[in-house]
């Protein structure tokens, strides 16, 4: 009944895949309706495998943009209010972005709908779910990536979070669109239910098994940082302002002062938003005045006199030494202009603060304080895990420093949040993440914030960490069994098919 009533309305398949695209982004932070994701997905499934390949593609599109636009618009707030105020310029920039993230879903269309591969259940799960995670990919490494909204990323919290350090996130999202799909068929009821039930039941067990032998694959130092992270809460609208520099100074070392006896003081992503070179000084005599054993870590502006480029960089400064990190993934237009030639003008009528920064070269991945690894990640770094480089042999943690204060009082800073949770679960080590106005939080191996300072608010957030050895199946593999078993699946089937048809 339900299938001749779509197949007759076309307005209401439209409306139906609106609302499935719409309900999408609250299945992640900060709304966690972790059901939604599924929810959303089989509505859309069904529409598809009602509509031929030309109303599957205009869905399809549909389908993303209406994702993106609720998921995903927080970008206005940092175009409009830190590019000018142009209204004009930043609604349609906005827009432009969510349209061309909405364009990767075409090719969904395409290959799901009710006339291709109508006569295999497994056939359409597989190509399905495949293409799904290839287009994930290739969405979070083409033009410098955008791996926001992934599938698996949703799945913090649940039964699927033992699968995190196997195989990381895209085999999370390829199990979700396996699932999804198989129960889109099953309304379908076109006599091959028992198969869909199946390769439900399949999944299932295999989901059960992996949580039954869950194995933790590293070990804990012995010694433990104590550490401060300090949210000073510094509103973006005055950040870059000259006048608040020396207001931004005291309040940071009016809460640093106060923690002298800790290993290690944390400031976010550019603390001081000055050269760092203008203000040694005051980062040497802010050491000076700490205890012996204290470091400060705080993110900063660097410039090299040598290369003559300037960086975001991180600084690790105590009385002994001082190392940097140079942050390697830089965000177009925010951080730097791509094809000057052709958005020149656009990134000079923006005239976004500190957009001409150059890409850090790799060479310093890794810092050192009392005998732990730190692998440093600024801002956006961290939703990209090839960056992070652990070993066997040395203990370790990730810090994060981020400024999200880019985004306001949006989703934003939340989805940041879950994505780092889901960098500890495939790399099992702890996570410091430090914000400027949150979240800032300390995040366990297995994904759990066990400490925060929230959204917003002015803090510091003590506490002790440790390092940890070992690496988990997902960074010594990385993605390449997954994205290799896709690609394998894909070809066999894409093969038997133009060879059915000849």
């Amino acid at each position: 009944m339900y299938s001749s009533i779509l197949q007759k309305n076309i307005y209401l398949k439209y409306l139906l895949v609106i609302i499935a695209g719409i309900i999408f982004p609250y299945a992640f932070s900060p709304h966690n309706f972790k059901i939604l994701i599924f929810i959303s997905l089989l509505i859309y499934f069904y529409i598809l495998f009602q509509s031929d390949e030309q109303e599957s593609k205009k869905l399809s599109f549909i389908y993303g943009f209406f994702i993106f636009l609720f998921g995903v618009s927080w970008i206005f707030n940092s175009i409009y209010n830190f590019g000018g105020q142009n209204l004009f310029i930043s609604l349609l920039l906005t827009l432009l972005f969510i349209f061309l993230l909405a364009l990767i879903f075409v090719p969904i269309g395409i290959f799901i709908n009710k006339d291709y591969f109508s006569h295999s259940i497994h056939r359409r799960v597989f190509i399905g779910s495949s293409i799904w995670v290839l287009l994930e990919w290739f969405r979070s490494n083409l033009f410098g990536g955008f791996p926001w909204l992934l599938l698996g990323h949703s799945q913090t919290g649940t039964y699927l979070e033992a699968i995190f350090p196997l195989l990381g996130t895209y085999l999370v999202s390829y199990i979700i669109v396996s699932s999804a799909l198989y129960s889109a068929l099953i309304f379908l009821n076109q006599g091959k239910i028992s198969k869909c039930f199946f390769g439900i039941i399949i999944i299932i067990v295999s989901v059960i098994t992996i949580n039954i032998f869950d194995r933790t694959w590293i070990t804990h130092s012995a010694q433990g940082i104590n550490f401060s992270i300090i949210q000073a809460n510094i509103k973006q609208e005055i950040k870059f302002s000259q006048n608040e520099i020396t207001e931004i100074k005291k309040k940071f070392l009016f809460s640093t002062l106060s923690r002298k006896n800790r290993d290690l003081v944390i400031w976010p992503e550019t603390a001081i938003p000055t050269l760092y070179h203008h203000d040694r000084q005051f980062f040497i005599e802010l050491i000076q005045k700490m205890g012996n054993k204290t470091s400060l870590l705080s993110g900063t502006f660097r410039f090299d006199k040598d290369s003559k480029k300037y960086f975001n960089s991180l600084v690790l400064l105590n009385k002994k030494n001082e190392q940097f990190y140079d942050k390697r993934h830089l965000v177009p237009f925010g951080e730097f202009t791509p094809l000057p030639a052709v958005f020149g003008l656009l990134a000079k009528k923006l005239n976004i603060p500190m957009s001409n920064l150059s890409e850090g070269d790799g060479k310093t991945t890794i810092l050192s304080l009392h005998k732990i690894n730190i692998h440093p990640l600024i801002c956006y770094e961290i939703a990209y895990p090839y960056l992070i480089n652990t070993g066997y042999d040395n203990f370790g943690l990730i810090l994060n420093i981020s400024n999200d204060a880019w985004f306001g009082d949006s989703s934003a800073p939340y989805q940041h949040l879950q994505i780092a949770q889901v960098r500890a679960l495939e790399t099992q080590k702890y996570i410091l993440r430090s914000a400027n106005t949150g979240v800032s939080a300390l995040i366990s191996p297995k994904g759990r914030i066990l400490d925060k300072v929230d959204f917003g608010k002015e803090g510091v957030l003590d506490g002790e960490v440790y390092g940890t050895k070992g690496r988990t199946p997902y960074m010594y593999f990385g993605d390449y069994p997954i994205l290799m078993l896709i690609f394998l699946f894909t070809f066999f089937i894409l093969k038997n098919r133009l060879r059915n048809n000849g």
